[in-house]
């Protein structure tokens, strides 16, 4: 059983055709198909989910390890950067013989949940002179030298 994305949905489980030891399944994700970005944060291409599915009772178990690249704006000195997203979870779902489990939304959900609040470069980012706008990181302004950083209080 193959996993990509179409226009009608991502990645559908039928429940039927999960053997007692378990079905493994990867995915290829095209995430123009889903509302997943924001101004600050985008997904830079496809990306992957592999999964890893039991069926107990009724209990359908889906353990998905999440590989999504991302491009970001940094906060403090608003440079883009690249950062892989990553998620290992357990989605479980109740189901009867003959059902058909579609994970897109919750796929979707969990790579959204990995976004950072506050995107930054690196932890020691200088970020932008808060009189010229000049990015710290690449060179220093006459307006630091001597002066740590702080921005202006109103």
């Amino acid at each position: 059983m193959s996993a990509t994305w179409t226009d009608e949905t991502i990645m559908k489980i039928q429940v039927s055709r999960v053997p007692a030891e378990g079905l493994k399944e990867q995915a290829t994700y095209e995430p123009s198909l889903l509302d997943m970005e924001r101004d600050d944060i985008h997904i830079d291409g496809a990306f992957e989910v592999d999964a890893f599915i039991t069926k107990v009772d009724e209990e359908l178990v889906v353990d998905v390890d999440i590989h999504c690249p991302l491009r970001l704006t940094c906060a403090r000195c608003l440079e883009e950067f690249r950062h892989e997203a990553t998620a290992d979870t357990i989605f479980s779902y109740t189901v009867g013989p003959t059902d058909v489990v579609d994970i897109t939304e919750d796929v979707r959900q969990e790579v959204i949940l990995t976004y950072p609040m506050i995107p930054v470069c690196q932890p020691e980012c200088k970020g932008l002179c808060h009189v010229c706008g000049r990015n710290l990181n690449v060179d220093p302004c006459s307006h630091q030298v001597g002066t740590q950083h702080k921005p202006e209080r109103s």
